[in-house]
């Protein structure tokens, strides 16, 4: 389906078959929005909330009318990392509750889009890596704290859009911990190396300002239109740009990151000829000269 439907700006809610409502999910003008919902816990991370999480994102990356996710928090955090319960365990010497073991068959549901297959790259549902694999922009509205293995979710978005209170802390070395789930590599990619180790060495709190400076963030929102700022950019990106565009783009760069220049370049360039046959350049090009709202088609999952 194409073009305008009246009931897109209402916002539809999806139940998810999750313990304890612990993820919402919600649709409104082509943007899905997943959001954490143990507000008491801070966003916590236990042993359920990623498979939860994975179900809203799996549902949004084949859902036709969605172009656009957005993960954030509910209440005043993002998520301020692993749950007390775990911590707990740590302190009195016993085992950390083990994670029930990834799927293999979740991944092969998940719709790459176009662009280049990234083949065995970013498979992890508890470390949210899968988020590179999806064919859509993934955008994180960081509301609040985004503390220890809550900047996992918040690094593998492609997007990070920051509320002027919320703050990052790596908070790993002050628990006696390690950089933890994949955050080594993830962290130094944004900020490069030095300031990685930093944040990492220092646990210190990064606010939202400092992130902008440093590229941690995109953008910074006042706190109390947050919310809205986070729809009107995920829905700018959903209207007006190609779907194609964004899935092949997205791959790309994420590929780039095990490539060579030169191969990086034969990519672009086999790209560039699947994309001048594609129906999305033609109405690329033909909104462009008539001058008119771009209609572009919906991705085909």
């Amino acid at each position: 389906m194409t073009g305008e439907n009246p009931q897109e700006s209402a916002t539809r809610t999806v139940e998810l078959d999750v313990p304890e409502n612990e993820v919402l999910y919600t649709i409104k003008d082509r943007v899905a929005t997943v959001m954490l919902n143990r507000p008491d816990r801070l966003n916590a991370t236990n042993l359920t909330l990623p498979y939860s999480v994975s179900k809203a994102m799996l549902m949004a990356a084949n859902d036709p009318s969605v172009r656009v996710i957005v993960i954030t928090g509910a209440g005043r955090a993002f998520c301020a990392g692993a749950d007390r319960q775990r911590l707990e365990a740590g302190r009195v010497g016993a085992a950390r509750p083990v994670y029930p073991p990834d799927d293999p068959e979740f991944f092969k549901a998940i719709p790459s889009g176009k662009g280049p297959n990234l083949g065995r790259e970013f498979m992890d549902i508890r470390r949210y890596s899968y988020f590179m694999r999806i064919g859509k922009p993934v955008i994180a509205g960081l509301n609040g704290a985004v503390a220890g293995g809550g900047m996992i979710p918040a690094l593998c978005a492609d997007i990070r859009l920051a509320a002027d209170n919320m703050f990052f802390t790596t908070s790993f070395a002050q628990r006696g911990l390690i950089a933890e789930h994949g955050i080594s590599w993830l962290l130094p990619r944004l900020v490069g190396p030095s300031h990685a180790l930093e944040l990492l060495m220092t646990a210190r709190r990064v606010p939202a300002q400092e992130a902008l400076d440093i590229g941690l963030v995109n953008k910074v929102f006042p706190q109390s239109t947050f919310r809205d700022d986070v729809q009107a950019f995920a829905t700018n990106i959903a209207e007006t740009v190609s779907p194609r565009s964004l899935a092949v783009m997205k791959a790309q760069v994420w590929k780039a990151m095990f490539q060579t220049f030169s191969e990086a370049l034969g990519v672009a360039d086999t790209e560039l000829e699947l994309s001048v046959k594609s129906k999305d350049y033609i109405e690329g090009v033909t909104h462009f000269l008539e001058k008119r709202k771009a209609n572009f088609p919906d991705p085909s999952g």
